[in-house]
């Protein structure tokens, strides 16, 4: 097919998308996050499985499974829960890397292998098939679940060295495939210039998204993003009043839809916690929202607000539909850099 978006069971046509959940959880097997908190910890297809099918049933057709490797991606976990529902939802995974806190300045493969060694490695992830040991070495064993984003992460209020070579890796492997990235900014901080450092690179901005944005409800902080750069904000935050209530959220949408910025929105829920699911709540002995929070909850607030049913269209179908469809591959050229981006590199030694 000549226009595609790649899942882990094969590539499929983008109309076949449907209302798409852009960054989520469904297994996560321990790595560095899970020492934060336990909660982190996802380990169960079964409850995996039943959680898909309430999103099934609620409407969602297609979700985005946003762990890289060594945190907390299982490629074996999550082809059983795609298996389970063939035909009904489609699961795209990454590669890629999460913020720098998350790995070993010294001797993680990210700090020690160069740039253009790392590069190949995650071509080779959505090319020919993600690893199935995670890049933990120092075996690779490629199975057949290719990659159908790429992933990288910055941390609160500063972008360390580690996270812009990860972010320049996420913009040479977009180049060289076409695979669309999402970036994690925590408490939705350095947003702007991540995606401008990747965009200096040469990474195409409608193929580039930006997590955790609603952790930092500025809303003309926002709008400078969208309007400057072009690129796209995941908007991952409903059900998670510890940092603001969902009627800052939904007001905050309202305003950039009002502004014409309708295109470049997505949705999700980030539910990769136990308690974020309703399933493992159930099994906890809890009462959780879990994935039909998005649709019994938060779409209706969006409606009440004020969002007209072809801008949440926007948001859950069409964005989604042409953000994740593949760009054709290009060469990367380390002669278009912009001059931006080299200065960073010289100052920081980013090899």
């Amino acid at each position: 097919m000549s226009k595609f978006v790649r899942t882990i069971l094969g590539d499929i046509d983008p109309s076949q998308l449907g209302i798409t959940d852009c960054h989520d959880h469904l297994i996560k097997n321990g790595g560095p996050e899970s020492h934060e908190h336990p909660d982190f910890i996802l380990l169960s297809v079964d409850t995996a499985i039943k959680e898909l099918e309430s999103y099934h049933r609620l409407g969602g057709r297609s979700m985005c499974i946003m762990d890289p490797p060594n945190i907390g991606r299982d490629v074996v976990k999550t082809l059983q829960i795609a298996e389970a529902l063939r035909g009904k939802v489609n699961l795209i995974m990454c590669t890629g890397f999460h913020k720098a806190a998350f790995y070993d300045k010294y001797s993680s493969w990210l700090a020690e292998v160069p740039i253009d060694e790392i590069v190949k490695l995650t071509v080779a992830e959505v090319n020919e098939g993600m690893d199935l040991y995670n890049y933990n070495g120092p075996y690779v064993k490629r199975g057949p679940a290719k990659a159908g984003m790429i992933k990288a992460g910055t941390g609160y209020a500063a972008i360390d060295k580690l996270e812009f070579k990860a972010l320049e890796i996420a913009a040479r492997t977009s180049i060289e495939t076409g695979c669309p990235i999402l970036v994690h900014t925590q408490l939705g901080t350095m947003a702007y210039e991540a995606a401008k450092y990747m965009i200096d690179f040469g990474a195409n901005p409608r193929k580039i998204q930006l997590s955790h944005l609603n952790k930092n409800p500025d809303k003309y902080y926002y709008e400078k993003i969208i309007s400057e750069l072009g690129v796209t904000i995941c908007f991952d935050g409903p059900d998670r009043v510890k940092y603001y209530p969902d009627s800052t959220l939904a007001e905050n949408l309202k305003w950039l839809v009002d502004r014409g910025y309708s295109k470049n929105i997505t949705l999700a829920l980030d539910a990769g916690r136990i308690l974020y699911q309703e399933n493992y709540g159930i099994e906890k002995g809890k009462l959780t929202f879990g994935f039909p929070y998005l649709f019994e909850r938060f779409i209706p607030l969006l409606k009440k607000v004020g969002v007209k049913s072809e801008h949440l269209a926007d948001m859950l179908i069409n964005n989604p539909r042409e953000i994740l469809t593949f760009d054709e591959p290009r060469t990367f050229n380390p002669h278009l850099v912009k001059e931006s981006a080299l200065e960073i590199k010289r100052k920081l030694n980013v090899k």
